[in-house]
């Protein structure tokens, strides 16, 4: 069977809401999004960096429920820094936005104690040397694009698993 059919196959199968149709195309998805994901993630290992004066670094509530479970949190940070002459502000601290509740708050001022801080008042400021508004505090670590290939390669390999065994 060719590649056109064996596609041509799994949209008739994911239209008919069977199993292998959509666990097929649910595999190519996620293939595609962590591999790009992966790809910016190695991207960004390699950015220049600067430092860069702290305003703010802390968490942001997000829902004010009387509720501690209906809390909402997320990292909230307010930097300038400078490349090239020019000063820019930031507000990202990593490429993934974590929003979490009042009980598993402790994620983010874990992720937050990962951040360069040379001194209390700076920061290490990662950039894209050629779009210098692109910034993270923290980069992509090796385990975190090692998990993120795996999440890439693991529903094709049950996929194959399942149906192709």
């Amino acid at each position: 069977m060719d590649v056109l059919t064996y596609l041509q196959q799994m949209v008739d199968l994911a239209s008919e809401g069977e199993l292998q149709g959509i666990w097929f195309w649910a595999s190519c998805y996620m293939l595609v999004v962590c591999l790009y994901s992966t790809y910016f993630q190695v991207q960004t290992r390699f950015w220049a960096s600067t430092v860069g004066k702290i305003q703010n670094l802390g968490l942001k509530k997000l829902s004010h429920s009387n509720d501690l479970s209906e809390q909402q949190f997320r990292g909230n940070a307010l930097y300038s820094y400078n490349v090239n002459g020019q000063t820019y502000e930031g507000t990202r601290i990593s490429p993934w936005v974590f929003v979490t509740n009042h009980n598993a708050k402790g994620i983010l001022l874990k992720q937050q104690a990962g951040i360069d801080m040379p001194t209390k008042d700076t920061v290490v400021v990662y950039y894209n040397p050629s779009k210098p508004k692109k910034i993270f505090l923290l980069k992509a670590n090796k385990f975190g694009i090692v998990v993120t290939v795996f999440t890439a390669v693991a529903p094709f390999l049950s996929y194959v698993g399942r149906f192709h065994a």
